[in-house]
Order: C-alpha cells, then structure tokens, then sequence
C-alpha cells in the first residue's frame, strides 16, 4: 500500500461522520477531551468492537482514532467535506 492511501476504514468512517450528523457531533465533541482520555476512550472502544465481532476495517479505523495526529485529520476532513470552519477550543 501507498504511503498516501488511505485505509477503507477510515473512510468508511469519515463517511458516516459526514453523513450522519447525530455521530459527527459526537465525534467533534470528543475534541473537548484530553488527549490522553481520548486515547484511551477509542482503544476500549476499539477492544469492545473487536469482542463483538464487529468489522475489522471499522476497529482498526476506530483504534487509529486514538493516535491524536489521526483524529485532527478525520475531524479537518469531516468538517470540510460537510462546510464547516473549525470550531475554536
């Protein structure tokens, strides 16, 4: 895979964020959260999808989530692709 590619995961995840906007205000209010909690807020998350069965794309997207430098990117993504500016935290 290409350094620039991004996995169907993620994507599959940013989409629903810009198409549900119930989810997307969740996830843009998880910002608020240190990063450290949000950290480990999507590693459990990540833990319990992957107990359930859930799909492997979708955890693996959810645990890259945790890696701060990966949510500011989904979020600047999201918010984009819905018109929206940043908002100031």
């Amino acid at each position: 895979m290409a350094q620039s590619e991004v996995p169907a995961g993620i994507v599959k995840l940013a989409h629903a964020l810009v198409e549900d906007e119930k989810l997307r205000k969740w996830f843009y209010a998880l910002k608020k959260l240190p990063k450290r909690v949000r950290k480990e807020f999507f590693g459990d998350m990540a833990r319990q999808m992957r107990a359930a069965g859930e799909d492997v794309d979708l955890t693996d997207a959810v645990l890259a989530l945790a890696r701060p430098r990966v949510y500011e990117t989904v979020l600047a993504a999201v918010r984009e692709r819905v018109g929206e500016k940043a908002a100031t935290d």
